[in-house]
């Protein structure tokens, strides 16, 4: 899609009313680009919930004019297959959200016609650019180099599981390319989703409308070029071409029409990802691992589709394994590309949208980010999903029977580590439960949890007693347990490093701990922290080697490579949430209240509300955006004010 200009529009400024949510409506803010078929906007999606961007995809006039049933017919069928997806709570993090779809009314040429949309979550990269593309680019400018070991299998793995998603619901996407796949997110924290599927097709449908031939040159499976039915394998063929421009930067077949791509295709010789100069050089001396993703790469964009993988999961399970062997954390070099690209935006161009006002009857006892700014939570409704516009209930049936939820911790992509009543921790996704792991005393009610239940992980158990005990687990198995003897409760637990957990809250004499927790030594460790009745929230940055915690009257502990900085913040609020992002900016909220601070410096007050009379007890620091939820379940988002950009106003005026 070509990126416009802002010429005249008559789209632009036009409110779109929902025809399946009644009272939801879609201001269409600036054209973002136009391709063959449609034109892309971003819009503000309003609704009685609160705002919350999205894009808009309308079909030119010109195509609903010349194929109008036909341009509804596969738009109405894609839109159906798609929101297969939404059906499941959460839904799968690997594929753009389809929010909405229907048919506006427009006078083209003296005519009236119906133009098919579809409303597609917004999508924001930040620094890094949004496309798999940009964010390429972004890397090979700054390192030389196309993604290292880690982030290439994070990507392949995203690609994979989103294909498969897709695949699952009866849908070929047929236009998989680097620009057709978003990116959000940093380290750990990246998601890459598959979005544009304007040529998409569900299985068994011929129909299309715009030319016989569509797809883009190097990507384009060669039966796409001369077959009417298309079938998963032309996905398979795009995949292979795909992890060669993830791992070099370079386009495997480097052709400009679908003729070039035919002879390309054709020929049994495939390009070494060892011919690239831009492969990164941990991989390339690596011989063996290139070997493999050579003949992977070969495979998967064989002329033949029947020589080519099944699935998308058949690809990632060789590759991924194989990337992260000798991977080392790729994630400092990630953030050093962003501290080079520019400092953060100056605290006074920060503007507030509500996403969701506060005020609903509920309490939110704890939060699973994941990097698109979604979350799983866990409340006193119950297992809740907040999909960046709305909230639904997450189903439990897999879970055993009268378990209350305590805890949400996020693991992974659409993963989260979730537990409490009887002793219960288990593994959660859009697909279900897929790990449970019981502590050896059924009566005890698991309150946190945080680590890895493959690996390492800790857990807060609280005795019927009320006595608080550290648990941790090995690979699965229990080690003994340290007791907190003088803790009332534990209020945040986050991972320090391989070895140390920061274990913050309250004691019974009535003041604040905090604590350094080492399972394997079976040590705590209490820490000269600043005065407060409570230490209330935690978090850490491996790659900046940061600790954070807060607490009550505004008291603030700092540990940066092993030395421990105590504060107090202006007024002394009471916070109760704590979160860093890459950029050193560290985040703190409270009643009402955000405060910042860059890279350890003084604390600013960057918003204040009487209308949000509840604390924000979670936070998500990303790149590009703050988010931060209060109590009740109300989400307020950040994000820098760019020049032109007229989709993010403030929440109200900041007293």
């Amino acid at each position: 899609m070509v990126l416009s200009t802002q010429e005249t529009d008559a789209f632009i400024g036009r409110s779109i009313a929902s025809e399946s949510q009644p009272g939801v409506r879609f201001l269409l803010e600036r054209k973002l680009g136009v391709g063959g078929t449609a034109a892309a906007y971003l819009a503000m999606r309003h609704s009685a919930e609160g705002q919350s961007p999205a894009v808009v995809k309308v079909i030119l006039p010109e195509v609903a004019a010349s194929h109008g049933s036909t341009a509804a017919m596969v738009v109405r069928k894609e839109s159906v297959a798609l929101g297969r997806l939404n059906e499941k709570v959460p839904p799968t993090p690997f594929v753009v959200r389809l929010m909405d779809v229907g048919t506006l009314a427009h006078s083209f040429r003296g005519k009236n016609v119906d133009l098919p949309w579809l409303a597609i979550e917004f999508v924001d990269g930040g620094l890094e650019g949004t496309t798999l593309e940009e964010r390429i680019d972004h890397t090979l400018r700054l390192t030389r180099y196309a993604f290292d070991r880690e982030r290439a299998a994070r990507t392949i793995a995203h690609v994979a599981a989103g294909l498969s998603d897709v695949h699952a619901v009866g849908v070929i996407h047929r236009d998989l390319t680097p620009n057709n796949v978003l990116c959000c997110g940093f380290g750990d924290s990246e998601l890459f989703k598959l979005s544009d599927f304007g040529i998409a097709r569900p299985a068994g449908v011929t129909d299309t409308f715009g030319p016989s031939v569509i797809g883009t040159p190097g990507y384009i499976s060669p039966e796409q070029l001369t077959e009417a039915t298309t079938t998963p394998s032309g996905d398979i063929f795009a995949f292979g071409c795909l992890i060669y421009f993830i791992l070099t930067g370079d386009h495997l077949f480097d052709v400009t029409n679908p003729l070039e791509l035919l002879a390309c295709a054709k020929s049994p010789r495939r390009r070494s990802i060892t011919e690239s100069a831009t492969l990164t050089p941990e991989l390339g001396q690596d011989r063996e691992a290139c070997e493999t993703l050579d003949a992977m790469i070969a495979r998967a964009t064989a002329f033949d589709p029947l020589r080519r993988p099944h699935s998308p999961r058949e690809i990632s399970g060789v590759l991924v394994p194989l990337l992260l062997e000798r991977a080392n954390s790729g994630s400092r070099r990630e953030r050093a590309t962003l501290m080079s690209a520019g400092q953060s935006p100056a605290l006074n161009r920060l503007s507030w949208v509500v996403r969701h006002p506060p005020g609903d009857e509920r309490i939110v006892r704890s939060v699973g980010w994941d990097g698109d700014g979604h979350c799983l939570a866990a409340s006193t409704r119950g297992l809740e999903y907040w999909n960046g516009s709305e909230w639904h209930l997450s189903p439990t049936r897999d879970l055993p029977v009268g378990q209350d939820v305590r805890f949400v911790r996020r693991v992974a992509p659409g993963r989260w580590l979730l537990g409490g009543d009887q002793a219960l921790v288990a593994e959660y996704s859009h697909s279900g439960v897929s790990r449970v792991m019981r502590g050896k005393d059924p009566s005890v009610t698991f309150a946190d949890a945080s680590g890895n239940v493959s690996d390492l992980a800790v857990v807060v158990a609280v005795q019927k007693s009320g006595a608080i005990e550290l648990c941790a687990a090995v690979g699965g198995r229990w080690l003994k347990s340290v007791p907190l003897r003088d803790a009332a409760y534990v209020s945040g637990l986050t991972q320090v490093d391989d070895e140390r957990w920061l274990v913050v809250g309250r004691t019974i004499q009535g003041g604040g701990f905090v604590s350094l927790y080492s399972p394997l030594g079976w040590t705590v460790e209490p820490l000269d922290a600043p005065p407060a009745r409570a230490w209330v929230a935690c978090t850490a940055r491996s790659e900046r080697y940061v600790v954070l915690a807060v607490g009550t009257e505004g008291a603030v502990l700092r540990m940066e490579r092993g030395l421990i900085e105590g504060r107090v913040i202006p007024d002394r609020p009471n916070l109760a949430s704590v979160s860093v992002d890459v950029l050193d900016r560290e985040w703190a909220g409270a009643s009402g209240e955000l405060w910042c601070s860059l890279a350890g410096g003084e604390w600013t007050r960057v918003f204040r509300d009487e209308a949000w009379n509840r604390p924000f007890v979670s936070l998500f620091a990303d790149v590009s955006s703050v988010v931060a939820m209060s109590v009740d379940g109300g989400v307020l988002e950040c994000r820098p004010t760019l020049p032109g950009d007229s989709s993010w106003k403030p929440a109200r005026e900041q007293r």
